[in-house]
């Protein structure tokens, strides 16, 4: 094993966070999914694998949060039918899929191997059956603890804060990832882009440079982005902090532009038409705020608008169109389109080879993340994981007394809408990643809990509620 210095922060804030609130912990937590670039430590034992530092401090939250109390509520999270249900059954499957299946059918199908290749090869045990199972272990992990925390009001709020706190470090790390390149100081970042991934923070695109932040690529940076614009621009139609998420969106917004990535373009415009057609389908049936009112009248008006503007300047059209060409009308025809697209026939394949049982968890990678589950999980995993998004997106629409923390647990299941939609256009693989949970913890975040009396915090509750 060998450890980085970022792994040595992230020990170091673990430690001191055992001493410290659960908010403070929680907050690093959150903050520390956005490095994905960044290796805390790593294993040559398993090829390689990169332990990043989400994962380390894991284990200092769950030490922090099971030492509070969280175990009562943790449960409930489990209860038959709520999406820590379905989730539990999902990672049991996949555990299972990825020892058995692989030797069950090894040899009766080809795969391209989770730790791509270039080319498929014959089906067979791999360290990434190990790894991807670790790492689903943990999104459990994640999802669990942070449900149970969110069970109080104290422990919601500094989720709600934490999530707040992650949008606007995404854009920091933006500006910075920007800054760095033009005045040719990105080795300042290395401390977090020392994960051994195929790193692209240098890339440029039509005289743009691609805007990667704290991740690998600029697709990630997108698709990552894509939440985070989601999360804020819904708390602005909820009217909540109205200016800051404003802000947050509108920077948010543009940085999906200037990361030239076809996920991010793809995903944000799924993401705009589901949500103007639920903001619609909101001013039927109550009245809304004069932040929906506005995101409802105005944007028939100022997409054609720009779409014109575009149009009529001679140099900008040629410039749009050639961009909008090459990142997605004829991403197809490129070199990464076929292969990518190869990825999904064969994980198809897989599907039918393997008579809809899949080839195991960490056997192969899609380029989507439906694609993947199927050809990964099959028909049984497919249905598991299926519930574990409806239980999540179902949960609370019942209402909730409070209106900011309702505000704040529909903002978190858009976040998990657009993560969705990114990874149905280019995710490779099952694991969603530990950012997806939490916010799925919040979404899906119960409205009161036995938690609280348990933990003798019902006064503090009470004070808190008042005070919001």
């Amino acid at each position: 094993m060998t450890i980085e210095l970022i792994g040595i922060i992230a020990l170091l804030i673990g430690i001191v966070g055992i001493f410290c609130e659960p908010a403070f912990i929680v907050s690093v937590f959150f903050c520390s999914t956005l490095l994905g670039s960044a290796a805390a430590f790593t294993l040559p034992a398993l090829g390689g694998t990169n332990i990043q530092p989400a994962h380390l401090l894991l284990g200092f939250l769950a030490f922090k949060l099971i030492g509070k109390g969280g175990p009562n509520s943790m449960k409930e999270g489990l209860a038959i039918g709520r999406p820590g249900f379905w989730l539990m059954l999902s990672l049991i499957w996949s555990v299972l899929s990825a020892y058995f299946l692989p030797r069950i059918f090894a040899g009766q199908t080809f795969v391209f191997p989770a730790r791509t290749t270039g080319y498929s090869l014959p089906l067979e045990p791999a360290t990434s059956n190990l790894t991807q199972s670790i790492y689903l272990v943990g999104d459990f992990a994640c999802f669990i603890l942070l449900y149970g925390y969110a069970a109080t009001r104290i422990g919601r709020r500094a989720m709600e804060n934490a999530a707040l706190l992650c949008v606007a470090l995404n854009l920091v790390f933006a500006a910075l990832d920007l800054l760095t390149f033009f005045t040719g100081t990105a080795e300042l970042l290395s401390f977090i882009r020392n994960a051994n991934y195929g790193l692209l923070n240098d890339t440029e695109l039509a005289g743009f440079k691609r805007i990667v932040g704290s991740f690998i690529e600029a697709s990630s940076f997108g698709a990552m982005t894509l939440g985070y614009f989601a999360f804020s621009g819904k708390l602005w139609l909820e009217g909540v902090h109205p200016r800051l998420t404003l802000i947050l969106a509108g920077l948010s917004f543009f940085a999906l532009l200037f990361s030239t990535s076809t996920t991010a373009y793809l995903g944000l415009a799924a993401f705009l038409i589901v949500a103007y057609l639920q903001t619609i389908f909101n001013a039927l049936r109550r009245p809304i705020n004069p932040q929906a009112l506005w995101f409802i009248v105005s944007m028939p008006i100022a997409a054609p608008l720009v779409m014109v503007a575009i149009a009529l300047n001679d140099s900008s059209a040629i410039y749009v169109g050639g961009l909008l060409n090459d990142l997605v009308f004829n991403k197809m025809s490129t070199a990464s389109g076929v292969e990518r697209s190869s990825w999904n026939a064969q994980g198809l394949q897989n599907f039918i080879d393997t008579f809809g049982f899949g080839v195991g968890n960490g056997s192969m990678r899609a380029s989507s993340f439906p694609v993947s589950v199927l050809a990964s999980l099959g028909v049984i995993g497919a249905l598991t994981v299926s519930l574990f998004l409806v239980t999540v997106f179902l949960s609370g629409l019942k209402g909730d007394d409070n209106p900011a923390r309702s505000a704040y647990r529909n903002a978190a299941k858009y976040t998990c809408l657009a993560w969705l939609l990114a990874a149905t256009v280019s995710g490779a693989l099952v694991d969603l990643g530990l950012p997806f949970f939490a916010f799925a913890a919040l979404a899906c975040s119960p409205v009161a809990s036995s938690f609280a009396a348990s933990t003798g915090s019902t006064r503090v509750l009470s004070a808190e509620s008042v005070a919001r």
